[in-house]
């Protein structure tokens, strides 16, 4: 005789998550920061995220860009909770893990509550990471006025060769906090799905059970922005936290108009599209000649989104330099450039323009005064030089290399900037321009930001750029 006898479920914990701890704990005292050299660096992220809802689009992208380096998604709440029992990053910590989950990228994530933005900022930058895994990158969504999309609602989490035909979705039901007209719930069987190619949460607007996988906490982020809201952050604090971090020695991105970026439309769309380069500081239009290590960091970022699938096969690297074809010799700096970027190991495209009835629109004279003083002591190397191996740097002249802080210029002149940009982006996917340094003076936040917005604007995703340390060497 057979006697069944039902025992209580019980979690028995998984011994391989104790193994892991024991290797990881291992080898990450072995990485020490102190032995850091060129030749083995990564890029390592921390976006700064304020509500996934309208990010999504991003944070895909720089999981792309990390490729097998870090990425950390940065949050700050607001507030004092000295009288409050509730921790509300805790809270809200497995509703961004079920996000990383779902999206399947490879990150981690880091909250922290502060008193302002910039102050939980501060905390990031400093204390993110562990041991020899810390960012050495601080990206940053752009200040504008624009409202933000929702794209987690549409978002195509789920695609047919992730789905198991035999499996069943459950029935859906609408979030509580989504207050909407319920609808007879419906059962999409297997035969349905094969059909399909994605499933997006606008599709059913409730949760769902796939393969086991509960989407409901994806759903908890708070709302976003609207048209006539205030901002939580201001512009001077915005400007702050730039120069906070390029203080701290990190790196420095902002994105904008990545709500536009659809890589779907990359992957089925058999044409070639572009990743664009423009290594030349607008601000000093006198060195558009000369490389320094933001231009260099520019080249080596988009480099590595480039063999990242699906850019490895569509996207193809175009590199801009901008020149007097009056009185610059084009085909001798396509030449030397060519040859920098062989040196670099880098297969782009190179284009040169002519753009000298742009700059005769700059009639500034302080601003071509104080550039040409700026660009003396910068430490950047013509195009010219760069196919000859520059002397061994310290790291603390490396971090010299981009010294010119911003001087303001007219409207005029980064309109033309603008659309000359705009003349040149036919098929492009995104756009890496470079940042200029924030400016001392306080008052001139609000004109740095004025400046950045008509120099990005009605252009495909922008990425500015400005880096603090080397990232290539053509020594070795």
């Amino acid at each position: 005789m057979l006697h069944l006898r039902d025992f209580p479920r019980a979690s028995w914990g998984s011994i391989s998550q104790a193994l892991i701890f024991h290797q990881v704990r291992k080898y990450l005292l072995m990485l020490d920061p102190r032995k850091e050299h060129v030749k083995f660096w990564r890029p390592q992220m921390l976006l700064l995220v304020s509500n996934p809802r309208s990010s999504i689009n991003l944070i895909d992208f720089v999981n792309d860009m990390k490729k097998g380096g870090l990425f950390i998604l940065g949050h700050v709440k607001t507030g004092r909770t000295d009288n409050s029992s509730i921790d509300i990053c805790s809270q809200e910590y497995p509703f961004w893990v079920s996000l990383i989950d779902n999206m399947k990228i490879k990150a981690f994530v880091d909250m922290t509550s502060a008193p302002t933005i910039r102050d939980g900022v501060l905390q990031l930058i400093r204390l993110s990471g562990l041991g020899g895994l810390r960012p050495n990158t601080v990206i940053l969504g752009f200040y504008d006025n624009n409202t933000p999309e929702d794209k987690l609602r549409n978002r195509s989490f789920f695609k047919r060769r992730w789905l198991k035909g035999s499996v069943p979705m459950n029935n859906l039901s609408t979030p509580a906090f989504h207050q909407q007209q319920q609808q007879q719930p419906t059962t999409i069987r297997s035969g349905a799905m094969e059909g399909a190619s994605t499933i997006t949460l606008n599709s059913f607007n409730s949760t769902a059970t796939i393969n086991g996988n509960d989407m409901y906490p994806i759903f908890n982020f708070g709302e976003l922005r609207q048209e006539n809201e205030e901002k939580d952050l201001d512009i001077h604090s915005y400007v702050q936290i730039i120069k906070d971090a390029l203080q701290l020695n990190r790196s420095v991105c902002l994105a904008r108009n990545f709500h536009q970026l659809n890589k779907d439309d990359i992957e089925s769309n058999r044409r070639k599209v572009f990743i664009d380069i423009w290594p030349v500081n607008f601000i000093f239009p006198e060195t558009s000649t000369q490389f320094d290590v933001t231009c260099l960091y520019m080249l080596q970022l988009a480099t590595i989104l480039s063999m990242v699938k699906p850019w490895k096969t569509r996207a193809v690297l175009r590199v801009f330099l901008c020149i007097d074809a009056i009185n610059d010799n084009a085909l001798r700096t396509q030449q030397h450039l060519d040859e920098l970027l062989s040196q670099l190991r880098i297969n782009a495209q190179t284009r040169m323009i002519a753009w000298e009835n742009v700059t005769s629109l700059l009639n500034n004279p302080t601003t071509t005064t104080t550039a040409s003083a700026s660009a003396e002591g910068a430490a950047t190397i013509s195009v010219e030089q760069q196919s000859v191996p520059p002397p061994t740097t310290t790291t603390s002249t490396t971090i010299a290399a981009s010294t010119n802080s911003f001087v303001d210029v007219n409207d005029a002149y980064i309109r033309g900037v603008n659309e000359l940009i705009r003349q040149q982006c036919d098929n492009t996917t995104c756009l890496y321009l470079y940042l200029p340094r924030p400016p001392r003076d306080r008052t001139l936040s609000q004109r740095y930001i004025r400046v950045l917005d008509l120099l990005s604007n009605d252009l495909p995703p922008v990425m500015f750029v400005h880096g603090v340390s080397s990232v290539t060497c053509t020594q070795l």
